[in-house]
């Protein structure tokens, strides 16, 4: 028993270092980088390959000494689905363990309380279109972001205000449909499959994520891990209390910062079209107000959480996302304000105030990751079950 957990964990660890590195590698590169003996990792490489998650390209000379056998994920062999359920729309994504995109579509539905089931059913359509265009691909699972709170178990959606929807069983409404009957199937918030882009290009790094889009979202990343909490709810900056007392909330409770920074929040209160896309927000809002004072108040709202956040978890990084990312440098300076004026990391070192590298829809392509990734955690269950497929 000691030996086939030994396996899985090497397998997993080999198969990792292949998947997460920026270059492709070979079996001496992942033997100094894994700390396993050459044979081993020949050995573990050589199962990989077999069953169709690493491919090995053509020797490359590297001056005097033996080539270079080049490793890489395997591409179009199995296949990992996101969706990202937002109020107005649903979309698909199909990827490979190499990280390609094989196919992406997109249905307009505004989601609902009044219309869950529905909303499954075109989830469950749009993974069908996918699949159907992905036909030598095994799919491995599937994973649904969503702008709101989990539950524990991570099948249930606790609440999602931008959705309306309350105690709404995602998981299971998926799972009821033909299409997605017999696959692995995920939930998870938005915010925490977006920030999974970021950590991919600052993979062992600490800071705060902020992400502004119809709410406001965030996540706590600690070397390169992010923090969950105990319900899963850990970096829900949107609901920090900024103004006792202050404005509605969607979420029905006072004064949380997305209920003055939040798209909905400044679309409202400016009286702005229900049309105005969350690109094109604030240059609609400086039509109709001073840039400036717009700029003003996002900045120093946002940097009452940022400073309340910094005192509590000691980071000094924080990495801005969605609509909040282009216009990071206009407001970083009344963050950085209130930050110095609040928060005790100021008194010891800068803080520093980044812009997200965004990919565009990081949830879906987040999500995509996230249910294509437990095969990293245990290849050797994908290998035997690869094995019986063809016994």
């Amino acid at each position: 028993m000691q030996s086939t957990h030994l396996r899985e964990h090497n397998l997993s660890v080999v198969m990792r270092a292949v998947a997460t590195a920026t270059d492709p590698v070979s079996r001496a590169t992942l033997a100094r980088s894994t700390q396993l003996t050459k044979p081993t990792v020949s050995k573990l490489v050589e199962e990989l390959i077999s069953a169709g998650l690493v491919e090995e390209h053509a020797p490359v000379s590297q001056g005097s000494g033996r080539p270079m056998v080049p490793l890489q994920p395997a591409k179009g062999t199995v296949l990992g689905i996101g969706l990202e359920i937002a109020a107005e729309h649903i979309s698909c994504l199909g990827i490979d363990l190499a990280g390609r995109q094989l196919s992406t579509h997109t249905e307009y539905l505004r989601v609902t309380a009044g219309n869950v089931e529905e909303t499954a059913q075109a989830c469950a359509r749009l993974v069908a279109q996918v699949r159907s265009e992905t036909p030598g691909a095994t799919l491995v699972g599937v994973c649904a972001a969503v702008p709101g709170r989990m539950s524990p178990d991570g099948q249930s959606v606790l609440a999602a205000p931008n959705l309306d929807w309350t105690e709404v069983p995602l998981g299971r409404e998926l799972a009821r449909t033909p299409q997605l009957a017999d696959v692995p199937v995920q939930v998870q918030n938005d915010i925490r499959l977006s920030v999974l882009t970021e950590i991919a290009r600052r993979p062992e790094d600490s800071f705060m994520y902020v992400r502004g889009s119809t709410g406001v979202g965030g996540a706590i990343v600690l070397d390169g891990t992010v923090l969950e909490g105990v319900h899963g709810w850990a970096g829900e900056f949107g609901h920090t209390v900024v103004e006792p007392g202050g404005a509605l909330c969607r979420c029905g409770r006072r004064g949380c910062l997305e209920a003055y920074i939040s798209y909905h929040a400044l679309r409202e209160r400016a009286g702005l079209r229900t049309d105005v896309l969350i690109d094109e927000l604030v240059e609609e809002l400086s039509r109709s107000t001073d840039r400036a004072k717009v700029i003003g108040t996002i900045g120093r709202s946002l940097g009452l959480a940022v400073a309340n956040a910094l005192n509590v978890l000691d980071l000094s990084t924080v990495v801005l996302s969605g609509y909040l990312g282009p216009i990071a440098g206009e407001i970083a300076p009344f963050i950085r304000e209130t930050v110095d004026r609040h928060a005790l990391a100021a008194e010891v070192d800068e803080v520093v105030i980044e812009r997200s590298d965004d990919l565009a829809a990081p949830a879906l392509w987040g999500a995509a990751r996230a249910a294509i990734w437990p095969i990293l955690d245990s290849p050797g269950a994908w290998i035997a079950r690869t094995a019986a497929t063809v016994d």
